[in-house]
């Protein structure tokens, strides 16, 4: 089994940039390369398919958090 390559922080951030109204925004406005680096050391490789997960749960948390505040977005 081969493992899937991960993603340089440019190739991340170029990702988001890319998502940035899909959930990418939170990374391209709050991850610096040592944030990028730190999440890698902890939880292993960033691809693009966990990449656009992580864009995605944070867009889900940001509309939840959204509607809780100001009712349906």
């Amino acid at each position: 089994m081969t493992r899937a390559k991960g993603l340089t922080y440019e190739e991340f951030i170029a990702l988001a940039k890319e998502n940035y109204s899909k959930g990418g925004d939170v990374a391209v406005e709050c991850w610096d390369q040592k944030t990028f680096e730190t999440y890698v050391e902890m939880f292993g490789p960033v691809t693009k398919t966990k990449a656009r997960q992580m864009f995605r749960e944070w867009l889900s948390e940001e509309r939840e958090q959204h509607a809780m505040m100001f009712g349906e977005w």
